[in-house]
């Protein structure tokens, strides 16, 4: 242990394995001799910091555009584009809080992170609204049909179709919830999140009703006729913080956090003394 310790003291210990390989391959590489194209090369299976550093050294042989063409050919390259983006934004701060490669380079590099992040957003966000757009086409075409059908026949199984229509439509919302939750944590991966840890797992419903107090601050009617705090704070934005920035909720659904954020609303009692003396502090604390 003091043998560790006195390395640690002076740089020599790390916690990445000196073995090749162990190490996911977010850019593309060969074992070969040096070529003069994209691909990263080593003369034989790379440990995982060498692998790294090769990423860097790469890119610091580029200028100006190249650079981006660079990054966007091992972009195109790997699967999961949120997750190398994440791995690529890390990587870059890490370097540039140490001050030891070149600055310049590296945040041309951050730029076209920040740009691809944008983008992948979008595009997530586009497809989430045209499945919805497909679910709203298929539910007027099927009210239609049914109108057209009651409307030339005198059948008296309007409520079957009717029935049957809810039904098939019951399933295209469930598969477009399940892609849409696949989507947004997807979409989520990709921004700069927190992972809070509480000490005490007990606390948690208190957490998540010390954001419904907070939510409900408003100005005393003496200031401001009782204006609130927040324009725009709903309980789909307290789901949010906690599924982004709270590790034991990281694994919930939005709608599961919705419902819980409901059901701790229903549960706080305003006629309880420390709750009151709660609303007071913050209306204090913003007010006065």
């Amino acid at each position: 242990m003091l043998f560790r310790n006195m390395l640690a003291s002076f740089g020599y210990r790390s916690a990445y394995s000196s073995a090749a390989g162990g190490f996911i391959p977010y850019f593309a590489y060969r074992i070969a001799d040096y070529q003069q194209d994209f691909y990263l090369y080593f003369p034989k299976e790379p440990f995982a910091v060498r692998y790294v550093n090769e990423i860097f050294n790469k890119l610091c042989e580029y200028e100006g555009f190249d650079i981006i063409r660079y990054l966007e050919f091992h972009y195109n390259l790997y699967s999961n584009k949120a997750d190398f983006l994440r791995f690529l934004r890390y990587e870059i701060n890490d370097r540039l809080k140490k001050g030891r490669y070149q600055h310049r380079k590296l945040n041309a590099a951050l730029d076209w992170v920040t740009e691809k992040q944008s983008e992948l957003r979008d595009q997530i966000r586009e497809k989430i609204n045209q499945e919805q757009k497909n679910l709203e086409q298929e539910l007027a075409a099927g009210v239609r049909s049914i109108i057209q059908e009651t409307n030339t026949t005198a059948d008296i199984n309007t409520d079957q179709q009717a029935k049957t229509l809810v039904e098939k439509l019951s399933g295209h919302i469930d598969q477009i919830m399940r892609t849409t939750e696949t989507e947004l944590r997807e979409l989520t991966s990709s921004f700069s999140t927190g992972n809070i840890e509480l000490n005490n797992r007990n606390h948690e419903e208190l957490i998540v009703q010390l954001l419904i107090l907070l939510q409900k601050v408003q100005a005393p009617s003496s200031l401001q006729k009782g204006e609130q705090l927040f324009k725009k704070f709903s309980a789909t934005d307290i789901a949010a913080i906690l599924m982004l920035h709270f590790a034991a909720f990281k694994d919930k659904k939005i709608n599961t956090l919705q419902r819980k954020v409901s059901d701790q609303s229903e549960l706080l009692n305003y006629k309880s003394s420390k709750v009151k003396q709660l609303i007071q502090a913050l209306e204090e604390f913003f007010y006065h």
